[in-house]
């Protein structure tokens, strides 16, 4: 079932073999894989390295253990896919900024709609946003939190049904692009000013001046990442 590999970190190597079974359908859900002592010998690695891989694919939500009767493979979802995504993310600076990229050709209108389209209730939950922003920065921390709400809120705004759902179901690949922008050192409270100038376009119901805020917003955060060289 499985071919023997040869790598330097060979779990990393072991989990996208299983990982591809799963999604391939070779690997069905709720099938028990192989004894480790039998999965290890079949693809040539050490029991070391298999239960590194083991531990990695469950803590990635691709099987579950059950005490005392092995491994199963686990029903892939949303989360299965997006994981591994934004661990990258995190680690790789050149994909958090494509990220930002991707980000620039939803969020820009996103904002335009949500001037054209917020209620009343809906302007002041960006707002608070923005302050629960501000609170997490003075007690020392970068705002994440604040942050992914108040994007999470415009999408929200916009009345757009697909852009709230997109925005929630990536939203923890989107942290990751806007995390990597705000443990830069000083960063937070920049990004603060930002989020007024676009909500306040909001609030005033200026489409045209929300998009090129949120736009100005987004490229900033992208040059920071140091990939994009200044126009």
């Amino acid at each position: 079932m499985f071919e023997q590999l040869q790598h330097k970190r060979i779990y990393e190597e072991v989990v996208e073999m299983i990982v591809r079974g799963i999604r391939s359908g070779v690997l069905k859900v709720g099938q028990k894989l192989p004894p480790e002592r039998v999965l290890a010998e079949e693809m040539g690695v050490s029991r070391t390295s298999l239960r590194e891989a083991l531990r990695a694919l469950e803590s990635m939500g691709f099987i579950y253990s059950v005490t005392g009767g092995g491994n199963y493979v686990n029903s892939v979802s949303i989360e299965n896919v997006l994981s591994p995504l934004s661990a990258m993310a995190a680690q790789d600076t050149q994909f958090a900024a494509d990220i930002i990229d991707v980000r620039l050709h939803l969020e820009v209108h996103m904002a335009a709609l949500a001037a054209k389209n917020a209620t009343k209730q809906q302007v002041s939950q960006i707002y608070s946003a923005i302050l629960n922003m501000q609170s997490e920065i003075e007690e020392g921390g970068n705002g994440i939190k604040g942050d992914n709400q108040f994007h999470l809120e415009i999408a929200r705004a916009s009345q757009n049904k697909a852009f709230a759902v997109i925005s929630e179901l990536v939203g923890e690949l989107m942290a990751e692009s806007r995390k990597a922008t705000l443990d830069i050192p000083g960063q937070p409270a920049k990004s603060i000013e930002d989020h007024m100038s676009i909500f306040e376009a909001i609030r005033d119901g200026d489409a045209e001046r929300a998009a090129a805020a949120m736009e100005g917003h987004l490229k900033k955060a992208e040059k920071n990442l140091g990939v994009t060289e200044d126009e």
